[in-house]
């Protein structure tokens, strides 16, 4: 996929590596030095994914990230906020200014790519879903997505395979106060729990003891029912070998153990509002089709109305065929 990606930095040699990384995958790329910049290019040109370094002179990266969701024009860009190692602080003000990711330096190629393509994804669904709003307005329909768009993030319902009760509590404790977590050990009986679960996302180890996360994750991509859930592995670190194959197989995202809460709500935020964001598109379109094969009928009516001009309908009475008990017809009186 391609999306316009907007770099911000006022470091010159961090601005040229973030673009040529990006380049190197089709992305079109716009650079800025400065947050006003930043602020004037998303308010005139459309940015799909916003890559904003959070110290810079004069207006911080929590500042322009701050700006821009508070302006309706550019509330729904995502922005991925680019922290230091050794400032987890960074990311608990990112959340509160509104950011929808983190990278942390310096930024490697593999969460690099899965971050921006993920919410450049999210970018799109989004921005469909306040199109066809606008059109059905503008058509005299009520078009409302029940919740506001920056909600639809929470109250996710979620699965977690993990089979280590510490991990698993860590995990619950980060997500339990904006989510309803459910916890499965066994893959096999996970997997048997998605169809019917109403699941938004399923989290799954891969240091499970006793199984493959890979295979449950493999197995969930070639069931019809469930194919399009959203799936985040959590990983060791250096483990790259499994996660590029869980990447290749459909994994959605991923998040390296020792889990950081911060990271990992802002992640499954983004999951759970891409889940809900095809839903309700696919509920839209299954909704028009039913339209439009509804259409004819009532167009059928509506003609009827025309060609009857000046008559009026004033009864229907029912008829039957030489007093027989026969099809049955129907008598319409007319007045001129």
């Amino acid at each position: 996929m391609t999306a316009r990606v907007l770099v911000v930095d006022d470091v010159d040699a961090n601005v040229k590596l973030l673009e040529a990384r990006l380049t190197a995958e089709y992305f079109e790329v716009r650079t800025a030095r400065s947050g006003p910049e930043a602020l004037h290019i998303c308010a005139r040109e459309r940015a799909d994914v916003v890559l904003l370094d959070v110290m810079m002179p004069g207006m911080d990266g929590f500042e322009v990230c701050r700006r821009l969701k508070a302006e309706p024009r550019t509330q729904h860009i995502p922005v991925i906020m680019v922290t230091a190692l050794d400032q987890p602080s960074d990311r608990v003000k990112g959340l509160e200014a509104g950011a929808d990711d983190f990278l942390t330096k310096p930024v490697d190629d593999i969460p690099l790519i899965t971050r921006v393509k993920n919410l450049a994804r999210l970018k799109m669904l989004t921005d469909e879903m306040l199109m066809r709003a606008t059109t059905e307005e503008q058509m005299g329909f009520v078009a409302t997505l029940g919740i506001r768009l920056d909600q639809l993030g929470r109250g996710g319902r979620i699965l977690l395979v993990e089979d280590r009760d510490r991990s698993a509590e860590r995990i619950l404790d980060a997500l339990k106060q904006e989510h309803h977590v459910e916890r499965e050990a066994d893959p096999a009986r996970a997997l048997l729990r998605l169809p019917d679960g109403n699941f938004d996302l399923m989290i799954v180890s891969l240091s499970l003891d006793h199984a493959d996360g890979l295979r449950l994750c493999s197995q969930v991509r070639s069931l019809d029912r469930i194919r399009h859930l959203p799936i985040m592995i959590v990983i060791e670190p250096g483990d790259d070998a499994r996660l590029l194959r869980g990447l290749d197989m459909g994994v959605n995202d991923y998040i390296v153990r020792p889990v950081d809460a911060n990271e990992l709500l802002a992640r499954v935020r983004t999951q759970v509002k891409r889940k809900r964001y095809t839903d309700h598109l696919r509920m839209r379109l299954e909704e028009t089709v039913e339209m439009a094969i509804l259409d004819p009928l009532t167009a059928g009516f509506a003609a009827s109305q025309v060609v009857a001009g000046p008559f009026q309908v004033l009864a229907v009475e029912p008829v039957v065929e030489n007093g027989t008990g026969g099809d049955a017809g129907a008598a319409v009186a007319l007045k001129t």
